[in-house]
């Protein structure tokens, strides 16, 4: 099993998420919701790859978060929003190592996703 971690503060989707995930049982997900929580979870624990939300709740967004992240890892992370602002997408390429859906996400476009980053094809 592959261990995920999710951020993403709308509970609603996260909960959906890890549904979809863990049903394939393919993977172990964690949920987190901010930024902090997620650095230290990843000191402790790292996951084989992160769903990170662009906009969650705390001083930092996912995009700062993974910043922070990249000092000590390169787990590779996929960018999930609401935001399709290209902004967006040139901040979150600059960290490296990384996708980036739009929600509504298809299953079957984060399955493509994370197979590629994770060399599982």
């Amino acid at each position: 099993m592959k261990k995920v971690l999710l951020v993403e503060d709308e509970a609603i989707i996260a909960l959906s998420t890890k549904k979809m995930l863990e049903k394939t049982g393919l993977f172990e997900v964690s949920i987190l919701d901010n930024g902090p929580a997620a650095i230290s979870f990843l000191k402790q624990q790292p996951p084989q790859i992160i769903l990170m939300d662009i906009k969650i709740v705390g001083v930092l967004d996912g995009i700062e978060t993974m910043h922070e992240i990249r000092k000590f890892s390169q787990v590779p992370v996929i960018y999930l929003t609401g935001n399709s602002d290209p902004r967006a997408r040139v901040r979150a390429k600059a960290t490296g190592n990384s996708d980036f859906l739009t929600k509504p996400v298809e299953i079957s476009d984060l399955l493509q996703s994370i197979s590629i980053l994770l060399d599982l094809q």
